[in-house]
């Protein structure tokens, strides 16, 4: 009888959380065998890479959670609020900075909130798959996402509750039609080879100091579209469009601007999805409202995932400054 019990509390539980577990494919295993390998560490181990996350699941993940912004959102009533952390339904910060950029945090110091951050909802939730998700996107450079990894093969336990994206924030050029004059677009990258080329040579500091012709011909100061293309062409690598209401004048006609942006972005995705940050907690309460609601709306009707993120640069993950 208390085994029949036993396997029908089973049935229940996996049952209910089924539709959130995600069936790890090859290619994700194979991206962790190529970091392992390529990372010069031959102390290093797939076994240790279980909380660095590939690109299908990630992918997998922000289409779960592309029609609930509340798992992007640190505050939920009122800036500053912290709700999200205190209910325990914040996810994920799709965009982080750290002391390898222009953040205040080190890549341990991230990694270390998002691990308590996790524990915490996996003690409330202990069947919940994904507590924390937490991407170090710094600018021009993936050098404090390899010091994360280092830490992760050194401590897997102490992050076996998150899930690590390796990423960068570049800029590139955009001029839509309706835009006066071109402008400096920010573009995400995310579950990339931070050990390989274009990622391995690049560094902020001489990134920001010198825009010389090696920058140039790695991805930035580039057309979006040419970078766009460049990023899918690589085995390994997704790509996002940054807060995307930052970058027009107030008097341009920003609903066209976003739907010509939007539109031509779809049209330049090739086998991979897109994303952009629709759930941008930044404008969740310094944006108008309705502007929010709409720019959101034309990314979902142009088929372009909505993701989410504090855009952190300050000393917690789960704020922008």
């Amino acid at each position: 009888m208390k085994k029949i019990f036993a396997a029908l509390i089973g049935i229940i539980i996996i049952c209910g959380i089924y539709p959130y577990i995600y069936p790890v494919l090859p290619h994700d295993i194979e991206y962790k065998r190529e970091l392992v390998q390529s990372s010069g560490h031959s102390e290093y181990t797939i076994k240790n890479m279980k909380s660095v996350i590939g690109e299908n699941e990630l992918a997998y993940i922000i289409k779960k959670y592309d029609k609930h912004p509340e798992k992007y959102m640190s505050d939920i009533e009122e800036n500053g609020d912290q709700k999200g952390i205190e209910n325990l339904t914040y996810r994920a910060g799709l965009h982080s900075h750290t002391t390898f950029s222009d953040g205040k945090l080190t890549p341990e110091d991230t990694l270390n909130q998002a691990a308590e951050y996790a524990d915490k909802v996996k003690s409330k939730h202990p069947f919940e798959p994904y507590p924390m998700i937490i991407a170090i996107t710094d600018h021009f450079n993936t050098q404090g996402t390899v010091e994360a990894i280092d830490l992760i093969q050194k401590n897997p336990k102490k992050y076996k509750n998150i899930k690590f994206v390796i990423g960068m924030e570049t800029s590139v050029n955009v001029h839509m039609p309706s835009q006066k004059e071109g402008k400096d677009l920010h573009m995400l990258v995310w579950c990339v080879n931070p050990y390989e080329w274009p990622f391995k040579d690049m560094n902020y500091q001489e990134a920001t100091e010198n825009w010389g012709e090696e920058y140039k011909n790695l991805v930035f100061l580039s057309d979006y579209k040419d970078f766009v293309k460049r990023i899918q062409s690589l085995k390994y690598g997704l790509v996002a469009i940054a807060h995307p209401l930052r970058y027009f004048d107030k008097d341009e006609t920003i609903d066209k601007v976003i739907s010509e942006l939007f539109n031509e972005f779809k049209s330049l995705k090739k086998g991979k999805a897109i994303y952009t940050e629709g759930y941008y907690q930044p404008y969740r309460f310094e944006t108008d409202n309705e502007l929010y609601e709409r720019t959101s709306k034309e990314a979902s009707n142009n088929g372009i995932y909505r993701t989410g993120s504090q855009d952190t640069h300050g000393l917690s993950i789960f704020k922008n400054r």
